[in-house]
């Protein structure tokens, strides 16, 4: 994870760690990894990835590296995959691709934007929006979700489509 996120997410932790209740607990560990519960929600920062839980939402990030960022020594430099878990309902969002990263979609009413190249991007639910800049691989069930991608990655003129369900768009913009 870039150190401006790192240092934002331990910025945000600390003002929240001053307004927090006797039941909240904030957690910032000696490698910079945040833990944040409140009520029913619960953010960890650990690594590349941010893990963010609310009142039976649940939503798993992993973060690009920052070009500035060292490559040495941790094991997250070595790792060049990463997986984007989104489900729920009504969030709008722009997130980076990094050419290995999967994307997972469940829920309704998102809409999400996907800068970068997409490995893959499974969509469930209904009434989806996804928009993608460069995509190998499109899976979409459910109902009424709209995909649109830029181009194909991975050295494919277009994606590999599946598309089942109802009412399910697939088109390139």
């Amino acid at each position: 994870m870039s150190k401006g996120i790192r240092s934002a997410a331990a910025a945000f932790t600390i003002c929240l760690a001053m307004t927090a209740g006797a039941q909240d607990t904030v957690q910032i560990g000696k490698d910079g990894n945040v833990k944040v519960r409140s009520g029913g929600s619960k953010v960890d920062v650990r690594g590349g990835s941010v893990k963010v839980e609310s009142e039976g939402t649940h939503t798993t990030v992993e973060m690009a590296r920052d070009e500035g960022d060292d490559k040495e020594g941790s094991k997250e430099d070595s790792d060049d995959s990463s997986e984007i878990d989104i489900t729920g309902a009504g969030r709008k969002e722009t997130l980076a691709c990094n050419g290995t990263t999967e994307v997972s979609i469940s829920g309704s009413s998102n809409e999400l934007t996907f800068t970068g190249a997409c490995k893959r991007v499974d969509v469930t639910g209904s009434s989806n929006k996804v928009t993608l800049d460069a995509v190998e691989r499109i899976d979409v069930t459910g109902t009424g979700n709209t995909v649109t991608w830029k181009k194909g990655a991975g050295g494919r003129k277009k994606p590999r489509v599946s598309s089942t369900g109802t009412d399910n768009t697939v088109s390139q913009r």
